[in-house]
């Protein structure tokens, strides 16, 4: 893509080079309801009238793009938000499965009694009842 841009600039300006060459007349240039006007050469005067088109397309492209530039900005502030939202609810759920761990660890009374219990019995059926927390 950068070559045929690089290109078509080369062809620009020497289109440009071309018309200066071609129109070094002076011209008067006056403002209807100014009293004074301006000697110039022609040249001059097409490059200015390119340059304020140019510059006046650039302006309203810009001011016509302001609603998807808008649009663009409420979705990122979206995203964000539900991004931080996201965050929010995974250190919650980090919270509770910690939690759920560490309540798993610390086992009722009752529920240690008869772990003690079994195993002094049979030694064998303990490990199932460690394993899968069954009273």
């Amino acid at each position: 893509m950068k070559l045929p841009s690089r290109v078509l600039f080369l062809l620009l300006l020497l289109l440009g080079v071309l018309i200066a060459v071609s129109n070094t007349e002076r011209v008067a240039l006056t403002l209807w309801p100014l009293p004074y006007g301006i000697q110039t050469p022609l040249y001059l005067l097409i490059v200015a009238v390119l340059l304020m088109g140019v510059l006046g397309g650039l302006g309203l492209g810009w001011w016509v793009g302001r609603h998807h530039r808008r649009r663009a900005r409420e979705h990122g502030r979206e995203a964000a938000r539900l991004g931080r939202e996201v965050a929010r609810l995974r250190e919650a759920l980090t919270d509770r499965t910690s939690t759920a761990a560490g309540a798993s660890d610390t086992a009722p009374r009752g529920q240690k009694a008869i772990e003690r219990q079994t195993a002094l019995v049979s030694p064998d059926l303990a490990a199932p009842l460690r394993r899968h927390n069954l009273p």
